[in-house]
Formats: structure tokens, C-alpha cells, sequence
């Protein structure tokens, strides 16, 4: 008769099996046993596992699987019951035996099989990241031509060689070094060192937030609609918070809605804190003006009049007053509006 013999933990979740490969069985711990468990609290030759041929055609059920326990200190628990040792029972495949601080459970082939269970998404395997050899180089290189173009367009002419390449230096090794420490994280809980996946998600991330930043300023300016300069602090946010929630499906992947909700919560909430910090701006969220302007030549709306740019300048003293008083208000009053 075939049966296996499963060694459980506490919860019952089987650690390892072994075939029974001939009757009687012997469990203990010498090296002679059939069934060696390493356990102190055994005897050497602890017990016989015995099939008891004694059914007959009008009583087969008496057939089945029989403990008997030999000389030992300790003796054995059958489902929660004491059995000395020199006993014999009778060992069903539902029980539970203990022997010592061992659980063993016994399943032979009469037991009926239970049906296959479906695999969860968090058992299946989950595969590294793949890309070309020379994405990331490639990646690397547009994000230095990205910063030096940028570094250049801010220059006025009166920074060394030094300068510039400390521009381009200092956020490299800082990306380097976020996905250094990224990997590390890997490292502990998926025992990948896993700085290529690090490093691209970064650069991806960094790059797209660049040109972003570079052309929205560039469409407000063309098409006259400085209000598109609110989306800058709302698509950074957001881009940030993709950005942890793709290094962070790295090293918990199964784990990927929960982060995303997480990290979400925590966007949200700093759009807020960004939001009441600026109650007193023209633009909550982007602003109030563009630092540098780009080409006239790239400009697609039409020209306003001076005329309408006076009349619009007009407009912003009221409010501007208002604004300074509250300010000297709460100052306790600077004396620049007693004349």
C-alpha cells in the first residue's frame, strides 16, 4: 500500500514528506530508522508503523495503518490523546500524531485526493525587469544632453567649464545614488540587487518631468495661456508619486493596489498642503510668472496693445493695496500708508 508520511508545523502546513517504502515502518532517531527525525525528545527506535492486512472481504475497513510505539520516555499524542509506549493504535489519515515535538500526518493512496486549488496571483513567479542592452545608455546620454541644453539656456555666459560639468555631474550621481539605495531595499527583501531596474525607473522618470518641465513654459508662452503653468506643481506631484509607486512594485510586487492607494493618499494630501500654502498667490498652483522667456519668433498668439497691458496693469493696483495692508496688518503696521 503507498502512503507518504508528512512532517506539519504548528499551523498543520506540511514541511517536508516521506514515502513509505516498505511495512512496518521505524521512526526515530538513530540512522538505522526508516523515518529519521531529528528531535531529542525521541527515542532511538521510537515506533513501528505497521499495515494491518487483518480486514476481510465482509469488513474491509479493518485494513489500514497501526502505531506501535516502542520503549521511550516520552510515549506519543494521537489526535490530542495520550498513548503510552507498548501500545498499539490504530493511525487514520485525519489524525494528527505527535511524537516528541514532531507533528506527523499520514496519508495513504485509499485517502481520496483532493481536487487541484487554483494558483493566487501572489504565488505566481514574478518576472524581472528585461529591456535592450543599450536602452540605458541611451537613456543616460539624452538626460545629459537634457541638463546641458537646460544648463546653457539659464547661462549667461560667465560660467567655466567646472561649472557646467558640475551641472551635469551632481544630478547624476544623485540618481545613482537613489537607485543605489532602492536596490539595497531590493537587496533585503527579494535578495536582488536589482540597480539597472532602480536607475531606469529613475532616468524614465526623470527625463519625462524634465521635458515637461521645458515645454510647458514654452506653450504658455506660445499660445498666451499662462494659466497652463498651474499644471506644472500638479504634474510633478503626481510624477513623483508614480515614480516611489514603480520603485516600490520592485520590491514589493505583489503588493502593487496598496501601494498605489498609499502613495495616492500621500499625493493628495501634499496637493493640499501645496494648495493652502499659496492661498494668497494669483495661482494656486503654478507661478505667477515665467522667469525666462523663450524666443519671440516662437511666438503663435497675437500681440496685445500696450494700450490693453496698461489697462490690465491698472486692474492689479486694487488688489495689490488690499494685499499690502493685510500684510502690514499683521506686521503691526509698517507706516507706509499713514500719508
Amino acid at each position: 500500500m503507498d502512503a507518504v508520511i508528512e512532517i506539519v508545523d504548528r499551523d498543520g502546513h506540511c514541511r517536508e514528506t516521506h514515502k513509505v517504502r516498505a511495512w512496518p515502518l521505524r521512526i526515530g532517531r538513530s540512522p538505522d530508522c526508516d523515518l529519521v527525525l531529528a528531535d531529542p525528545h525521541l527515542a532511538g527506535a521510537h515506533a513501528l508503523l505497521h499495515w494491518d492486512d487483518a480486514g476481510t472481504e465482509a469488513a474491509p475497513a479493518a485494513s489500514g495503518p497501526v502505531l506501535e510505539l516502542l520503549p521511550s520516555h516520552n510515549g506519543g499524542w494521537l489526535d490530542g490523546h495520550r498513548i503510552a509506549a507498548g501500545s498499539r493504535a490504530a493511525w487514520p489519515s485525519s489524525a494528527l500524531l505527535q511524537l516528541g515535538t514532531t507533528r506527523l500526518r499520514l496519508r495513504t493512496s485509499l485517502d481520496p485526493l483532493p481536487a487541484e486549488k487554483p494558483m493566487n496571483r501572489a504565488d505566481e513567479p514574478v518576472r524581472r525587469d528585461a529591456r535592450p542592452s543599450w536602452a540605458l545608455p541611451t537613456l543616460l546620454a539624452v538626460w545629459a544632453l537634457l541638463l546641458w541644453g537646460s544648463n546653457w539656456a539659464a547661462n549667461d555666459g560667465s560660467a567655466t567649464w567646472v561649472d557646467t560639468v558640475s551641472a551635469l555631474l551632481a544630478p547624476v550621481g544623485v540618481a545613482l545614488i537613489w537607485a543605489a539605495l532602492w536596490a539595497l531595499v531590493t537587496q533585503l527583501f527579494r535578495h536582488w540587487f536589482a540597480f539597472g531596474a532602480h536607475l531606469w525607473r529613475a532616468l524614465v522618470a526623470t527625463v519625462a518631468m524634465q521635458l515637461f518641465d521645458l515645454l510647458l513654459p514654452l506653450l504658455a508662452y506660445m499660445f498666451n495661456l499662462p494659466r497652463l503653468l498651474a499644471l506644472e506643481t500638479l504634474v510633478m506631484s503626481v510624477g513623483a508619486a508614480l515614480l516611489l509607486w514603480w520603485h516600490a512594485t520592485v520590491v514589493w510586487p505583489r503588493a502593487s493596489r496598496r501601494l498605489a492607494v498609499g502613495i495616492g493618499a500621500m499625493c493628495v494630501v501634499g496637493l493640499v498642503l501645496t494648495v493652502g500654502r499659496r492661498t494668497e498667490q494669483q495661482y494656486w498652483l503654478g507661478p505667477n510668472y515665467m522667469a525666462t522667456l523663450p524666443p519671440p519668433a516662437l511666438r503663435v498668439a497675437t500681440p496685445q496693445p500696450v494700450d490693453s497691458f496698461i489697462d490690465g496693469m491698472a486692474r492689479l493696483e486694487a488688489p495689490l493695496l488690499k494685499q499690502a495692508e493685510k500684510r502690514n496688518d499683521q506686521t503691526g503696521g509698517s507706516g507706509d500708508n499713514e500719508e
